[in-house]
C-alpha cells in the first residue's frame, strides 16, 4: 500500500531540478485569460441587451418523445425552470417543435394534446399541472413575463384556497434525480461536456450507472458497481481498503475520481461507498481537455443526492453473512413553507468481517446538504461528507496454492497475510464545499464550486504485508510490516468556475463552455517505517505472533502540488442531424516534495505544462442513431523525485485517443447502446535505465510505451415498466510496445482479460396476485488475464461468477400503523455457485486475491 505515498526508495543526494520561469507560464495563463474574456464579454452584453428589448426568438429541434425528455430539451434550449412532477409525466408524450418560435409558443407547442397546461411560478420559471375540462385555449394562456400570484375564488363555506406557492426549481432537477431512482437507462450525462448535453450528442463513450441498480445489485462498493460497465476491472480485493481500478487496460489513479466534477483526489484511498450517490458516471479515454492532468483509461464521476422540495424519507437495515450489518438513513424535503430552503441528508453505518481472517469492514458516514433557492435563476448548496473506515487491509497470497499447484493442497480463502488483531489500518475523510449557480438569461449561466477535503491515517497504524517470497516447503511466506507513528494528514482545494453560452453564429447554434479550474493538494507530513514481519505458515498461520521491534530509519516526505487550468469547448449544430465538439485546455502544475531518510533530507520540485485537445463529430442519419468519431488527448506529470542519471527531470507523460462508435436511444428512450471501437497509446512512460548500476541506484529513463486497443458494448433497457437490463462486453487488447527491456515488449499488461461479459436483469411483477414480487439475476463473465509483466507467471484462469436477487415492494394503505408510505424488501445472492476462483493480482504484484465466496444480504426498509 506504500504505492500510494512513495513508489520507490529512490536516491536521495541527487541534482535538483531546474525550475522553469514562473513568469512564463503566469504570462500565458493572463493572455489565455485575456482572450476568453474578450470573446465572451460582448456575446454576454449583446445577450443581455437582447433580453431586455424584445421578446427572445430561439431556434427549437425536439422531435416527438415523452413529455419528460421534451420539457428537459426546452429548459435546454430556454433556461426557463420547469417543475413537472413524475407521476404526470407518465405514458404522456410530445408532439415535439420545431423551428423558430417565442418560448412560449414552443411551449404551447410541446404540450398540445398531453393534457398538461402550465402555471407561471417565477419570470421564466413555471410549474406543469393537469388541463381542466374548461382551461382555456393555448393562445390565451398567461404570458411568461409576469408572475401568477392571484388568489383562488373562494370555497362556499368562505374559506380561501392556499395561494400558488413560487417553486424557483433550477430546470428539470427532480425528475432527472427521481428517474434515476426508476430506471436502468441514462438520457444525459454532465461529465463528457460539463454541460447537459444528451449522451447520443457526445462524440466518446460516456457510460450511467443509476441509483436503480445500485439497490437492486445491492452494492456498496465501487468497485462491485462499476462492474457492470464494460472495460473496467478491479485490481484489489473487495475486503481492502482502496479502490483499485484499471479503465481501458489502464489504471485509474487518484486523478481519475471526481465527484460532482470536481477532483476528488483521496476517493482511491477511502474505498467510496454508494451510500449518498445518486448515479456514477464513466467517461471513457483521456479527459485532460476538460480535467486537467490524469490517467488514459478515463474518468469515474460520483453525482450525490441532492435535496429535493417534496418530503421523503427513507431507512433500511441489511444483515448478511461474515458478521454483515448496515443501516441506512435517508431524508430530504423542505424546511419553509415557500420551498425555497431544501435539506438532503444520508448516513450509513456498518459492522462488517469478510471471508478474510481479520479483514474487517467497518464503516460510519454521514453526509448533510443544503439547497437555498435564492431566485428562479439563482442556488446555492453547502455539503458535507464524512466517513470513517475501520480496516485491516489485506495483501494476498502466492500463486502456489490459489491458481497454481502445491505440494500442500490449495489455500483456504480465509487466509490472511496480516498480523492479525495486531493490524489495524483506520482511516478518516472529510469534504466540505458549496455549488452556486445562476442563469443570467435564456442564453447564459455560470457555476462556481469548491471543494475542501482531508483525509487522515490514524496515528500508529500498523500493517503487514507479503513481498511474494514462498520458502522451498511451499507453505512459508516472509512478510514485511510497516508502521505510522504520527497522524498522517493530506488536505486538497479545489474550485471550478464555468460559463455556458448557447448562441447562434452563421446560422450555426452554439454551445460555449469556457472555464478555470485551480487545485491545491498537500501532504502536512507522512511519515512510515520498515521492519521484517514473523514469517507465516500459510497452512497453519497463528495470528498470535507479534510484531517485531521497529529499529531501522523513519522515512517521511510532504508535499504540495498546486496547479491551474484554462479551457474553452464549443458545441456547435452544423446541421440538424450533424453536430461538431471542439475544445482545448492548458495546464501548469506546480510539485514540491520534501523526502528524509535516516536524517538526510532532499527536496525536489518540478513545473509542467501542456495543452489538451478534443475534436469530435455526432452523425444521426436517423433520429435515434448517432455515429461518432473523436480524438483526444490526455496528459500526467511526471513526479518531481523522478530523474535520469543526469539529474534532469522528465516531460509528462501523453497519452492520445482515437474512437469510432454508434449509439442508439430506442423505443422512446427506453434502450440505450453504444458500440465503440478505440485506439489509445500512453507515452513517455518512466522504464528502469538500461545500465543496471544505474537501475539499481533508481535512475529512470522515459521511452516506455503501452498500447491498448478494442471494442466495448454496453446497453441499458427498460423493456417493459417492470423489466431492466443492464448488460456490457469488452474484448481489450492491450500491452506492452516499447520498453527498455525488450522481454516486456509486447506482453500484455497485468489484470486485463481479451473478453469480459456481464449481464443483469431484474423483473418485476406489475400486476396480479404476485404485484410487489420481483427477482433478478446476473452473470460476471473474464477469460484469462496476465498475472503481471514483471515476473514469467502462467496466466490467472478466466471464471463465470453467478449473481441473483429476489424482491418485495409494497406500497402500504394510509394510516397504517407504521405511518409509512411503502415496504420493501431483498435477498442477494453474490456468487451463487459458491465458486472457487482468483478474482485479481494484487496491483499487478505476484500477490492473489480470491474473488468473495457465496454471500448473502438479506435488506429490509421503509419508506416514509
Amino acid at each position: 500500500m506504500l504505492s500510494e505515498n512513495v513508489s520507490t526508495v529512490e536516491p536521495y543526494l541527487r541534482q535538483h531540478a531546474k525550475r522553469k520561469d514562473p513568469r512564463k507560464w503566469f504570462e500565458k495563463v493572463i493572455v489565455v485569460g485575456l482572450l476568453l474574456v474578450i470573446f465572451i464579454s460582448p456575446a454576454m452584453a449583446q445577450e443581455a441587451f437582447a433580453e431586455a428589448g424584445t421578446t427572445q426568438i430561439v431556434g427549437f429541434d425536439i422531435p416527438s418523445q415523452p413529455v419528460g425528455s421534451a420539457l428537459n430539451a426546452f429548459a435546454n434550449a430556454t433556461g426557463w425552470q420547469i417543475s413537472l412532477p413524475t407521476e404526470l409525466a407518465a405514458g404522456r408524450i410530445s408532439p415535439g417543435v420545431s423551428g423558430r418560435y417565442t418560448p412560449e409558443v414552443a411551449l404551447q407547442t410541446l404540450l398540445s394534446g398531453t393534457g398538461l397546461t402550465y402555471q407561471l411560478a417565477d419570470s421564466n420559471a413555471v410549474i406543469l399541472v393537469p388541463e381542466s375540462p374548461s382551461a382555456a385555449a393555448p393562445s390565451a394562456l398567461p404570458s411568461p413575463r409576469r408572475v401568477v400570484s392571484a388568489e383562488l375564488p373562494r370555497s362556499s363555506n368562505g374559506a380561501t384556497t392556499p395561494k400558488t406557492v413560487k417553486v424557483p426549481e433550477i430546470v428539470v432537477k427532480e425528475v432527472r434525480e427521481r428517474d434515476d431512482e426508476k430506471t436502468y437507462v441514462a438520457e444525459e450525462s454532465h461529465t463528457a461536456t460539463r454541460t447537459d448535453t444528451p449522451i447520443r450528442d457526445v462524440p466518446q463513450s460516456i457510460q450511467v450507472v443509476t441509483r436503480k441498480v445500485i439497490e437492486e445489485q445491492r452494492t456498496y462498493r465501487l468497485q462491485n458497481t462499476l462492474e457492470n460497465i464494460s472495460g473496467i476491472n478491479a485490481t484489489e480485493s473487495a475486503a481492502s481498503l482502496y479502490d483499485s481500478l484499471i479503465i481501458r487496460g489502464f489504471a485509474a489513479t487518484d486523478r481519475s475520481y471526481y465527484r460532482n466534477g470536481l477532483l476528488d483526489p483521496f476517493a482511491q484511498f477511502m474505498a467510496s461507498d454508494t451510500y449518498n450517490i445518486q448515479r456514477i458516471e464513466v467517461l471513457k479515454g483521456p479527459a485532460s481537455v476538460l480535467y486537467g492532468q490524469g490517467d488514459p483509461g478515463g474518468i469515474i464521476n460520483l453525482v450525490t443526492n441532492k435535496a429535493l422540495p417534496h418530503a421523503a424519507y427513507s431507512a433500511s437495515t441489511t444483515l448478511g453473512n461474515y458478521n454483515f450489518y448496515r443501516s441506512e438513513l435517508n431524508a430530504t424535503g423542505p424546511i419553509n413553507a415557500n420551498k425555497t430552503l431544501l435539506y438532503r441528508l444520508n448516513v450509513a453505518g456498518q459492522k462488517a468481517s469478510s471471508f478474510i481472517d481479520y479483514a474487517n469492514r467497518d464503516l460510519v458516514a454521514v453526509a448533510p446538504s443544503l439547497t437555498w433557492l435564492i431566485g428562479s435563476r439563482t442556488a446555492f448548496t453547502v455539503d458535507f461528507d464524512y466517513m470513517r473506515r475501520w480496516s485491516n487491509d489485506p495483501y494476498g497470497l502466492p500463486a502456489q496454492g490459489t491458481y497454481l499447484p502445491n505440494d500442500n493442497g490449495p489455500i483456504s480463502r480465509r487466509t490472511s497475510t496480516t498480523l492479525g488483531s495486531f493490524s489495524t489500518f483506520n482511516r478518516s475523510s472529510y469534504r466540505l464545499g458549496y455549488d452556486l449557480s445562476h442563469q443570467f438569461n435564456g442564453q447564459w449561466s455560470i457555476r462556481n464550486a469548491y471543494r475542501y477535503s482531508i483525509v487522515e491515517d490514524d496515528k500508529d497504524n500498523l500493517y503487514a504485508g507479503f513481498d511474494g517470497v514462498l520458502e522451498p516447503d511451499q507453505r512459508t511466506i516472509q512478510r514485511f510490516q510497516v508502521l505510522q507513528p504520527v497522524v498522517a494528514r493530506r488536505h486538497a482545494h479545489s474550485m471550478v468556475t464555468n460559463v455556458v453560452g448557447h448562441l447562434q453564429f452563421l446560422k450555426m447554434e452554439h454551445t460555449l463552455l469556457t472555464g478555470v479550474e485551480l487545485r491545491q493538494e498537500k501532504t502536512d507530513q507522512f511519515t512510515f517505517a520498515f521492519g521484517e514481519a514473523p514469517p507465516l505458515d500459510l497452512y497453519n498461520p497463528d495470528y498470535s505472533l507479534r510484531p517485531n521491534p521497529f529499529d531501522g530509519p523513519r522515512i517521511s516526505n510532504v508535499g504540495d502540488t498546486k496547479s491551474v487550468g484554462i479551457y474553452m469547448q464549443d458545441q456547435v449544430t452544423i446541421l440538424p442531424n450533424l453536430k461538431f465538439l471542439g475544445g482545448v485546455r492548458y495546464d501548469y502544475v506546480d510539485q514540491y516534495q520534501k523526502f528524509t531518510f535516516a536524517g538526510d533530507s532532499t527536496k525536489d520540485s518540478l513545473d509542467n505544462d501542456a495543452w489538451s485537445p478534443r475534436l469530435g463529430l455526432v452523425y444521426q442519419p436517423i433520429e435515434p442513431v448517432s455515429l461518432y468519431t473523436s480524438w483526444t488527448r490526455g496528459f500526467q506529470p511526471s513526479s518531481a523525485s523522478s530523474v535520469n542519471p543526469d539529474g534532469e527531470t522528465f516531460k509528462p507523460e501523453r497519452s492520445t485517443q482515437y474512437e469510432v462508435g454508434i449509439k442508439a436511444f430506442l423505443w422512446d428512450n427506453r434502450i440505450s447502446a453504444t458500440l465503440a471501437w478505440f485506439h489509445l497509446t500512453r507515452k513517455n512512460l518512466l522504464t528502469p535505465d538500461s545500465n543496471p548500476a544505474q537501475a539499481a541506484q533508481g535512475f529512470m529513463v522515459q521511452s516506455g510505451e503501452q498500447r491498448s486497443q478494442g471494442i466495448e458494448f454496453d446497453i441499458t433497457a427498460q423493456l417493459t415498466p417492470g423489466w431492466n437490463v443492464i448488460a456490457g462486453y469488452a474484448y481489450t487488447d492491450a500491452e506492452v510496445t516499447k520498453d527498455n527491456d525488450p522481454t516486456l515488449e509486447h506482453k500484455r499488461l497485468a489484470n486485463v482479460p481479451y473478453n469480459k461479459f456481464t449481464l443483469w436483469s431484474t423483473y418485476h411483477f406489475q400486476e396480479g396476485v404476485l404485484t410487489g414480487f420481483g427477482f433478478g439475476g446476473g452473470i460476471f463473465a473474464y477469460t484469462d488475464r496476465n498475472a503481471t509483466i514483471s515476473e514469467d507467471l502462467p496466466t490467472m484462469p478466466g471464471y463465470v461468477r453467478a449473481d441473483a436477487a429476489l424482491y418485495y415492494n409494497r406500497e402500504l394503505p394510509p394510516g397504517n400503523w407504521l405511518g409509512a408510505k411503502g415496504v420493501n424488501a431483498a435477498l442477494n445472492f453474490r456468487n451463487l455457485l459458491d465458486q472457487r476462483y482468483v478474482a485479481t493480482s494484487y496491483n499487478g504484484t505476484s500477490s492473489f486475491f480470491f474473488g468473495e465466496p457465496l454471500t448473502v444480504l438479506g435488506t429490509v426498509g421503509l419508506r416514509f
